[in-house]
């Protein structure tokens, strides 16, 4: 990726862009994870927030004007694509809406030979959230990064068939469980393309089980990255760049660069085959750019507002020697109950201790 010569003071978009070239920005660029927690700026509940376009893109927005991040990430829910495929979903009036755990869509393992075929762009949140990033792309793509969302199918399926057993179905009925990951992959493909055609710079794509916390490699390999892969060959196609996100503890950076060739990795722990932040940024850091990787909980729920800035600057630190190339971020979404003031803490921080000049 070729960068020009920046002004002084960038942009987000610049900084973001500079980044991710290893081209050291003015200062660390922040990608703001205030997803559901910016519903509180307008004083909406959640279950409306989650369920309209309009309403979720003024918060984002609203979160920006607060917050003044670098890079809109478009995160709704883990339920979107699931609920859209016509799973039923719980939307809690303030809390993360989530899939009916008493009432999964797929009921035995027979049932991933049912899967539909369904056009994400004109059903259900999924038709919402590509809305979301087109407003939020005409408000400000061309000064901050956008970035659209898909769930990987593994996640999917889990949400439509339950994660337990989903994770049994891995060992029993493989074939069976490959055959729906290949009858929802087109889909989710048109769905991340359409957010790159309704302005996202980049699609975060989340294969939260290529992670040692949850399957083997070998396992991760067997199921899912053929899938990932044309997912992420789809979107640098349609001209966005690839992002990953995994929170899953000890993930796959090696297995997940081999088959989507990521920009950058959004993660909230060390990759698998690393100890410590300070050796993965050794190991990892000049290869592929981390975006992260705050502890969620610890940011938005037990530290105070300076206590958020000593924290992020210890990230800060640990990234510096990669030629730029660290984005600033939770590790996961920011806690939608946190305290916005220690959200504004860590801009303050890259602000403060972030600079490259």
């Amino acid at each position: 990726m070729v960068v020009k010569q920046f002004k002084e003071e960038m942009t987000g978009l610049e900084r973001a862009l500079a980044a991710l070239s290893y081209k050291k920005p003015d200062r660390v660029p922040v990608a703001s994870l205030v997803c559901g927690a910016s519903r509180r700026i307008l004083g909406v509940t959640y279950d409306k927030w989650a369920t309209d376009s309009e309403l979720c893109a003024e918060s984002m927005l609203q979160a920006h004007a607060l917050m003044d991040f670098d890079i809109f990430v478009t995160l709704v829910d883990l339920s979107v694509e699931a609920e859209s495929f016509g799973q039923p979903v719980i939307y809690p009036m303030e809390s993360t809406p989530y899939s009916d755990p008493n009432n999964p869509i797929l009921k035995s393992h027979e049932d991933y030979h049912k899967i539909e075929q369904v056009n994400l762009r004109e059903t259900g949140r999924t038709k919402m959230v590509i809305d979301v990033v087109n407003r939020i792309a005409k408000a400000k793509g061309k000064e901050c990064g956008v970035c659209g969302f898909v769930y990987a199918p593994l996640g999917v399926l889990g949400a439509m068939r339950g994660h337990e057993k989903m994770f049994v179905d891995c060992i029993k009925h493989r074939d069976d469980l490959i055959a729906a990951c290949e009858a929802i992959t087109p889909a989710l493909i048109d769905y991340a393309v359409a957010q790159v055609e309704a302005g996202a710079h980049a699609i975060v794509m989340d294969t939260l089980y290529a992670s040692a916390t949850i399957m083997s490699p070998k396992m991760w390999e067997a199921i899912e990255a053929p899938f990932a892969k044309r997912i992420a060959d789809a979107v640098k196609k349609a001209g966005g760049a690839l992002v990953l996100h995994n929170c899953g503890g000890g993930i796959y950076f090696d297995v997940q660069q081999k088959y989507t060739d990521p920009v950058a990795i959004s993660h909230a722990y060390p990759a698998a085959d690393c100890k410590t932040w300070e050796e993965h940024a050794a190991k990892w850091g000049k290869k592929i750019v981390s975006i992260g990787s705050m502890d969620p909980a610890k940011v938005g729920m037990t530290l105070d507002p300076q206590g958020v800035m000593e924290y992020t600057r210890e990230f800060i630190e640990y990234f510096k020697d990669c030629d730029g190339g660290f984005i600033l971020s939770t590790g996961c979404e920011f806690p939608p109950n946190g305290s916005l003031l220690n959200a504004i803490a860590i801009m303050d921080a890259a602000k403060a201790y972030g600079s490259y000049r």
